[in-house]
């Protein structure tokens, strides 16, 4: 008999069949990834964490080769989807509705499921914003925010990771966004803290780190304020 592993690993999904599940169950939109190492953002985390910029965010400084590895953390792992909501679809608790949605969307898949955890939004240590950039989903700003081009930064992220091939899909066909910031540095003049610079951002300065209140430099995004949401 054939392991699990094997089973897993002999499973074929195809991409495009992918795309329109994703949709069907209500996602605003899907991209894939293929899994592996995140090499420059684990030198950037190390660097960043090294100046003590995490402030109190300690939890980051553990499990840091799952963090920068999806395979480390998901044994197994082939391809990351990650797929976004907008905030007006989420409800109250958006943990809840996306992974409830991503739960529907393997079940449409028919996918066998890998036999650790392989479904997350906002819960385990996965760098969910490059993922999303990966996935050629969007860009990461300088508010620091995940930004998709049409929907703005203000989304929910969730993630799937499978174990199988897809068909009909090459990496080259996600081609990644490139920063769409361009000279823009409102959210930068706008921060009440100071915490946002060019290149950096300062969790010890920031005023949403401590209260988890402001959204001033979501406010002020020119992505977010095309969609009339501010």
């Amino acid at each position: 008999m054939a392991t699990l592993d094997n089973h897993i690993a002999n499973q074929v999904l195809s991409w495009k069949h992918i795309q329109q599940c994703a949709r069907e169950v209500g996602f605003d939109a899907c991209g894939i990834a293929p899994a592996g190492r995140l090499d420059e953002d684990a030198t950037f985390m190390e660097r960043w964490i090294a100046k003590g910029l995490h402030g109190n965010m300690t939890y980051l400084e553990r499990n840091t080769e799952k963090r920068y590895d999806i395979r480390q953390l998901v044994p197994g792992a082939q391809w990351v989807i990650v797929v976004l909501l907008h905030y007006n679809k989420c409800g109250h608790d958006y943990h809840r509705t996306i992974k409830s949605l991503l739960y529907q969307l393997e079940a449409q898949l028919g996918n066998i499921p890998l036999p650790t955890q392989h479904i997350f939004c906002d819960s385990a240590p996965v760098l969910e914003r490059k993922w999303a950039v990966m996935a050629g989903l969007g860009f990461i700003g300088r508010n620091r925010q995940f930004i998709h081009p049409d929907l703005g930064s203000l989304v929910h992220l969730g993630e799937l990771v499978i174990g199988c091939d897809v068909t009909d899909m090459d990496p080259a066909d996600s081609p990644k966004v490139q920063s769409g910031c361009g000279e823009c540095r409102i959210c930068i003049d706008h921060c009440i803290r100071e915490a946002l610079g060019l290149d950096v951002w300062d969790a010890r300065k920031c005023l949403a780190y401590e209260t988890h209140k402001c959204t001033v430099c979501q406010q002020v995004c020119p992505y977010n304020r095309k969609q009339n949401m501010y």
